[in-house]
């Protein structure tokens, strides 16, 4: 019998080979992971304001602030957040400190000291919003604050657990948490809100203000909180609860410049004497580049109501002047804000005004 005819090469390049051993069991493979992201965000302002609130008179340096960031992942599925901050008062302390559970981008399991998600303007954090300051806290005149702003913690932080998820590519968010301020004697707190863009989608567990001209952005946050025994007077406590809606409208212009319009309102079960009510309403326009950077002028303003009307509606006026070279990477800017507090028993008006200079430089 003749013997049989010598291969082909055709033959010879399809003929398998055995298998290696982690290609046999893919679960030996070790997972690539994506490198620890570090960075450091610096933020330094003065305000012109004198010991006469009314007054622009004197100067000093009002922040001083930087964050430390590290985060990577464990596995896949599973990354830790470690994020470090220090202020102008020489305090320094814990950020954040998270474990996350990233199962798919419809649900995730966040849990440690973190974020509580209720709003944009704590979701965004002060640098990624247009303004130097938060909205809600009207804090010009020494020693006098008026505080509207939800249940969150320092920092907008607490420790506690949220669950989130971005449905559809981000066409839809949800995000609810459990917090405990560390107090047995405490009833936690319950907060969430949902977000639901309808122009350019908005992923993630963080948020922005502004989106400085990368995306045309129409989005409504509808938020909420509840704690019972959560707010407290001279006649008892009684249950808190916040109900608040905001909406974010970014629009690109042609030749790199864009616009902006945000707003936002918030209703508070509280005591008598808290503030029960507050909005605040913005607009700005960015030029297109001028030099290395855009021209932003911006005007905000808000208003609060206080609980049994005792007469003093606080309201406030920010103008502002933002150079950004970097977008919110590095920027600074100069705002002019005027508050009124309301009448002294003279009846005669009780005002602030300032004039503050801020930068700040964001590294990754």
């Amino acid at each position: 019998m003749a013997p049989p005819p010598p291969a082909t090469p055709s033959a010879v390049a399809t003929e398998a080979k055995p298998p290696t051993s982690t290609e046999a069991m893919p679960a030996t493979r070790p997972d690539v992971l994506p490198p620890i992201d570090v960075g450091a965000w610096v933020r330094a302002g003065s305000i012109f304001q004198g010991s006469d609130p009314s007054k622009i008179n004197d100067w000093h340096m009002d922040n001083a602030y930087v964050e430390l960031h590290a985060g990577g992942k464990v596995t896949k599925m599973v990354g830790v957040t470690l994020n470090l901050n220090a202020n102008l008062g020489g305090t320094a302390g814990l950020l954040d400190a998270i474990i996350s559970f990233d199962f798919k981008d419809e649900f995730h399991v966040w849990g440690g000291h973190l974020l509580v998600p209720i709003d944009r303007s704590n979701s965004s954090g002060p640098f990624f919003m247009i303004p130097w300051n938060y909205p809600g806290n009207f804090a010009n005149p020494p020693g006098t604050v008026f505080a509207a702003a939800p249940h969150e913690g320092p920092f907008g932080r607490n420790n506690g657990a949220v669950v989130w998820g971005d449905i559809a590519g981000g066409r839809f968010s949800y995000f609810a948490g459990v917090f405990d301020n560390g107090g047995v004697a405490g009833s936690p707190l319950y907060s969430g809100k949902l977000r639901i863009p309808l122009l350019d989608a908005e992923t993630g567990f963080w948020g922005n203000g502004s989106y400085f001209g990368d995306k045309d952005i129409l989005t409504i946050d509808v938020g909420g909180q509840v704690q019972p025994h959560g707010s407290a007077s001279a006649a008892g406590d009684k249950a808190y609860a916040d109900i608040n809606v905001d909406a974010l409208f970014e629009k690109k212009i042609p030749g790199g410049g864009w616009f902006t319009a945000d707003g936002a309102y918030n209703h508070f079960n509280v005591a008598d004497g808290s503030i029960s009510d507050a909005f605040y309403v913005l607009a700005a326009y960015a030029s297109p580049t001028v030099g290395i950077g855009n021209i932003q002028p911006m005007v905000r303003y808000q208003w609060e109501k206080v609980q049994a009307n005792t007469g003093t509606n606080p309201w406030n006026l920010d103008v502002g002047l933002s150079y950004l070279i970097k977008g919110p990477a590095l920027r600074v800017i100069g705002t002019y804000s005027h508050t009124r507090l309301g009448t002294d028993a003279a009846g005669d008006a009780l005002t602030a005004n300032s004039i503050q200079i801020g930068a700040q430089a964001i590294f990754f």
